[in-house]
């Protein structure tokens, strides 16, 4: 099957987890362990816009924000 997703898999489900994480917080603002994990996983989200932007998967003016991210996934 030659249908390749507009977003490559392993970014989408960083989004996701990013999400996730992100609602956790704003219930649980006192989770200092799970801050440190979505700022970790915010970078990783980072890294890998620059290596699909670098091999041409993802669009050059694409930039991640927790808000755009919550209209892509959904």
């Amino acid at each position: 099957n030659e249908m390749e997703p507009d977003r490559p898999e392993d970014l989408e489900n960083l989004l996701r987890k990013a999400i996730n994480l992100s609602s956790h917080l704003m219930r649980n603002p006192k989770d200092l362990h799970n801050k440190r994990a979505l700022q970790l996983i915010e970078a990783k989200i980072r890294r890998l816009v620059r290596y699909y932007k670098a091999n041409g998967r993802l669009p050059e003016d694409f930039k991640y924000s927790l808000d755009a991210a919550r209209l892509m996934v959904e």
